[in-house]
C-alpha cells in the first residue's frame, strides 16, 4: 500500500482507480453528477466530472457552485487519513469530518470505491 503524503497523490489514486478497476466504473455507469470536495482548513476546492463509466476529469482548485453533489472535509488531513486507511468514511461522517452538503448520502456511498 502507498502513503499519501498530500491531496494531489489521492486525486491522482482516484483517476487511477477508475481508469484501472471495472468495478469502479460498472458502479458509475449511470453517474453524471459533478462533485465538488471543499476542505475547510486550506479552502481548497476539487471538482470531480463523472461522464458515467465513459471518462473521469478532476481539477484541481476549481469550484462550481452548481455542484448538484457538494461534499466538505473538515481539514486536507481527514482526506490523506481515509486514504492511508487510518480513518474509515462512516467514522470521518460520524464525527462530522466530513459533510454532505447538497446531494445525499446514497449519493456519497456510491463513490465509496472511488474515493475511500
Amino acid at each position: 500500500m502507498s502513503d499519501f503524503i498530500n491531496i494531489e497523490s489521492c486525486l491522482k489514486e482516484i483517476e487511477n482507480r477508475y481508469l484501472s478497476t471495472e468495478k469502479v466504473r460498472k458502479k458509475l455507469a449511470d453517474y453524471d453528477d459533478t462533485i465538488q470536495l471543499r476542505f475547510l482548513d486550506s479552502g481548497r476546492l476539487v471538482l470531480f466530472l463523472i461522464n458515467k463509466d465513459q471518462a473521469i476529469e478532476i481539477r484541481d482548485r476549481s469550484g462550481d457552485d452548481n455542484a448538484p453533489v457538494k461534499i466538505e472535509f473538515t481539514s486536507e488531513q481527514v482526506m490523506l487519513d481515509l486514504f492511508n486507511k487510518e480513518l474509515s468514511a462512516i467514522k470521518a461522517y460520524s464525527a462530522g469530518k466530513i459533510k454532505i452538503q447538497e446531494g445525499s448520502i446514497r449519493k456519497l456511498m456510491k463513490l465509496k470505491s472511488l474515493m475511500f
